[in-house]
């Protein structure tokens, strides 16, 4: 989903914005770019991920403005990369789809915060919290990362958009209770869905590509 400008005031716009620029330093400066420059294959694998995200999002089934729903994937692609690089990937995915579709440039930085910066965030906060709480197990690692976190970090998501939308004044609680609050539900289970399964398909022929998963530590001696 990406977020129309209509009705949201300045103070929600730049506010966004901040935050979005914020979020980009952090990750430029701090993303391990020799990972990524010294690996051709890597670097296939991150355009390859950014461009599955692009045509995902331009499978989005919109309500109203600022209310639409979409597979974001992100929690694959922070495995796959840690929090950095899918906050570069995630921004450049949803640049692509506003160039494509002819998206709100207005609302681009409420739109990256909320709906792109937010969920990777709380799948890199859970999986901290996963290697340091949780036994070192394969399908602990599937189950809790790959499901657990994408459905409760989608549920977060989701819920912040409404809540969003309805203290910037852009959809009344009961608009929002008829047309976005239903169809989370239908979303969270998908997500879920897809991104256990992309995480447990990798796992098993490409574990190279999950920067989050260790053989040495989730599957020797288990």
């Amino acid at each position: 989903m990406n977020f129309s400008a209509e009705g949201f005031s300045l103070i929600w716009l730049i506010s966004g914005f901040i935050f979005l620029v914020l979020a980009i330093v952090w990750s430029l400066l701090k993303a391990p770019w020799s990972k990524l420059t010294s690996d051709s294959e890597s670097q296939h694998v991150f355009v390859g991920t950014t461009m599955v995200l692009v045509l995902a999002w331009l499978g989005e089934a919109s309500i109203s403005p600022g209310m639409g729903f979409h597979i974001l994937l992100l929690t694959s692609v922070t495995l796959m990369f840690g929090p950095h690089f899918a906050i570069i990937s995630g921004l450049l995915a949803l640049v692509a789809v506003a160039l494509i579709k002819d998206g709100d440039w207005f609302a681009l930085g409420l739109s990256g915060s909320v709906i792109v910066i937010l969920p990777i965030l709380l799948v890199w906060f859970f999986t901290l919290l996963s290697y340091r709480f949780l036994e070192k197990h394969f399908f602990i690692f599937v189950l809790f990362n790959g499901f657990f976190v994408s459905a409760i970090s989608t549920i977060i998501m989701l819920f912040t958009s409404a809540t969003v939308m309805y203290y910037a004044g852009v959809y009344s609680f009961g608009r929002l209770s008829y047309e976005f609050l239903p169809y989370i539900p239908l979303m969270v289970f998908p997500e879920a869905f897809m991104n256990g399964m992309i995480i447990l398909s990798l796992i098993i022929m490409k574990p190279q590509w999950v920067s989050c998963f260790d053989d040495e530590i989730y599957l020797k001696g288990k």
